[in-house]
């Protein structure tokens, strides 16, 4: 099995995108403590949500449905 091949054929895009949703998803809570201090409680489940959204677009990307990205 050629590894270089099956690299080469991956979208940059994709993986970035797939990762950026993963580590959103996973330190949503942390991330918005951060920034919104004890205020943003309630934005932890929307943040979960658009990290979702954007790994399953990244892995969209990535899978090849939208060619040219």
């Amino acid at each position: 099995m050629n590894w270089d091949q099956i690299f080469s054929r991956l979208s940059v895009t994709g993986v970035t995108l797939l990762l950026a949703g993963v580590l959103l998803s996973l330190y949503a809570t942390k991330l918005v403590r951060f920034i919104f201090r004890e205020r943003g409680e309630r934005l932890v489940l929307p943040v979960r949500i658009l990290g979702l959204a954007i790994a399953v677009f990244g892995a969209v990307v990535l899978l090849d449905f939208i060619p040219g990205l």
